[in-house]
């Protein structure tokens, strides 16, 4: 008997030192050399986008929430101004929506984004789940750079500055260059 509850209080007490290093490891930011963490969202028009799929593309997402937009959109207009013909690279803003009211319809969301569309697709997080995967901040945009493989080579936290999109621009152009132009 004795031995019985010896075993069940020990695995219990392990099970809660693995859930707790489990917990420890999801709050680590994936980081430059990582592969990115996948995801699955839906654009205003239900559209769903996956970041697997954009394999073979550059990638450069704009994670932010509705009180820093206007930031998310100034990282957009530059982008969209030096890459929008570019069919090899894309950029998305994706909006983390777990601020926004419950009570407010998301068909009155989308509606208001159709009206008044970002400069680039905009996703939409509604549970927070991509924003809980990169470890998003509130108060500035967070950005990363993927590569046509899927590994992450450019993260920053940071409202637009110029001197910092001029490396994510080199870094965008070093990827899209062909193998004898590197």
């Amino acid at each position: 008997m004795r031995l019985s509850i010896v075993v069940i209080i020990s695995f219990a007490f392990f099970g809660m030192l693995a859930s707790f290093a489990d917990e420890k490891t999801e709050a680590v930011p994936p980081k430059v050399g990582d592969t990115a963490p996948d995801w699955t969202l839906q654009d205003p028009e239900e559209k769903e986008h996956n970041l697997k799929e954009l394999r073979g593309k550059v990638v450069f997402l704009i994670l932010g929430n509705r009180k820093i937009r206007k930031e998310d959109d100034k990282w957009a207009e530059a982008f969209q101004k030096d890459y929008r013909e570019n069919k090899q690279v894309t950029a998305y803003i994706i909006a983390d929506m777990r601020s926004v009211p419950g009570f407010i319809p998301k068909g009155f969301i989308r509606g208001q984004l159709k009206k008044n569309p970002p400069p680039v697709k905009f996703l939409l997080d509604w549970k927070g789940t991509v924003h809980k995967q990169y470890q998003t901040e509130k108060e500035k945009p967070t950005l990363y750079l993927i590569s046509q493989e899927g590994t992450i080579v450019f993260h920053r936290k940071s409202n637009f500055k110029l001197e910092i999109y001029t490396e994510l621009k080199k870094e965008i152009d070093k990827l899209l260059a062909t193998p004898d132009e590197k």
